[in-house]
């Protein structure tokens, strides 16, 4: 696996791995150029998240999952296209599996406890805003699935995507911030940066 990484990173310039250029930025449709900046964003959109009912939630699921499936085969090509890695096929079904069999807020379900003593109301509350690293090897199908999740729990999530995953990674984002706006719920619930968290040669990694 190293070899591929190391080869594939040879494949491109330093300056072509880590040039923003090509993806959207300033905080349209999700994308920032500042880690800052994109928490910020997400904590914003986590406190209008957290007053959502579930049934708003299940629609901003069902939204993300929709623009996902019509978008499917562009995604998975450009994943591929972008890291070298895998094949478009397997990427359709990897990105179909994370868009429609990744959990929703049906496993959010209260329970309630009756005794002697009274009653006692269990709800899953939210964490807040998440941090997440996208790899290289499966970067849309990770935004996806984690796209939902975090949705589905209340919470907003900040991606950081791989330097050779960039493109890949930040158009999905773009895609579910889209879905999420659109079935009403609040911009930048999933935000990413432009530029790479942690922007240094593969061969260091490596190391």
């Amino acid at each position: 696996m190293l070899n591929k990484l190391e080869t594939a990173k040879s494949d491109k310039s330093d300056k072509e791995v880590f040039d923003t250029s090509s993806v959207k930025t300033l905080g349209q449709d999700g994308i920032f150029e500042e880690v800052n900046v994109a928490v910020d964003a997400a904590e914003a959109a986590h406190l209008k998240l957290i007053k959502l009912t579930l049934e708003k939630r299940r629609e901003i699921i069902q939204g993300i999952r929709k623009i996902i499936m019509s978008n499917l085969e562009e995604i998975s090509k450009l994943a591929v296209e972008e890291t070298n890695f895998g094949r478009v096929e397997d990427k359709i079904e990897k990105n179909r599996l994370a868009a429609l069999k990744t959990p929703g807020v049906e496993d959010l379900e209260p329970t309630a406890y009756s005794d002697d003593n009274g009653m006692t109301l269990m709800e899953r509350a939210a964490y807040g805003v998440i941090g997440s690293i996208i790899p290289s090897t499966n970067p849309t199908s990770t935004v996806i699935n984690n796209g939902i999740s975090m949705i589905a729990g209340g919470n907003s999530v900040v991606f950081n995507p791989h330097p050779m995953a960039k493109k890949s990674s930040c158009f999905t984002v773009s895609l579910i911030n889209q879905a999420i706006i659109k079935a009403g719920g609040p911009p930048n619930g999933n935000p990413t940066t432009a530029q790479t968290l942690t922007p240094v040669p593969l061969n260091f990694l490596a190391q």
